[in-house]
């Protein structure tokens, strides 16, 4: 509870950075100003959970949801890498759309969700996320990009596993939807 009201007002912050942004003119700002307050909105709204995750679990989960926000671009950023990371962040916010009352940070069962971005690969929001953070951060490779983008990785392996054991029903929908975050690959 403590870690889901200290991500929900990390992400207000965030909210309230991307709206100053939007009223600078930053128009690529908007998706996700957008994903932010929606992001609030359903953990709001969200099913309470029969169990918890165990703590340590829940703390990598919020930590890896807020570790794009540590990347930092010098420079200037092509239109086209702006444009690629707002088709991730729309993929994501269409995933939030279909999750409904059962998005969730933290690993936890609150019901199957096959319909969507989730007919397509099983882990919708994280393909979303890795494909908008790598379309920036390969503007800037320095090492604290590379760092930050390998412990994202590390971290959303982990949840992918942990998601996937805790989530009633999923071993027979990995027989339907064979790819975890990218088609044919993995």
């Amino acid at each position: 509870m403590i870690l889901d009201l200290a991500g929900i007002v990390i992400l207000a912050l965030l909210g309230g950075a991307r709206l100053k942004q939007i009223l600078l003119g930053e128009w690529w700002a908007l998706p996700l100003f957008l994903h932010a307050m929606f992001s609030i909105f359903l953990l709001v709204i969200h099913r309470k959970p029969g169990r918890l995750s165990p703590f340590l679990q829940r703390v990598t989960a919020w930590a890896s949801a807020l570790m794009p926000m540590a990347i930092q671009i010098n420079g200037v950023i092509p239109l086209a890498n702006r444009l690629v990371s707002m088709a991730g962040v729309g993929v994501a916010i269409w995933t939030l759309v279909v999750l409904g009352k059962s998005f969730d940070v933290s690993p936890v069962d609150r019901g199957l969700v096959n319909r969507g971005p989730y007919k397509l690969v099983r882990h919708p929001m994280y393909a979303s996320e890795l494909f908008s953070v790598l379309a920036m951060v390969i503007v800037d490779l320095s090492l604290r990009n590379m760092l930050i983008t390998l412990a994202l990785i590390i971290t959303l392996i982990l949840r992918i596993r942990w998601e996937e054991k805790i989530i009633s029903g999923y071993q027979a929908y990995s027989y339907q939807v064979r790819s975890r975050l990218l088609p044919g690959v993995w």
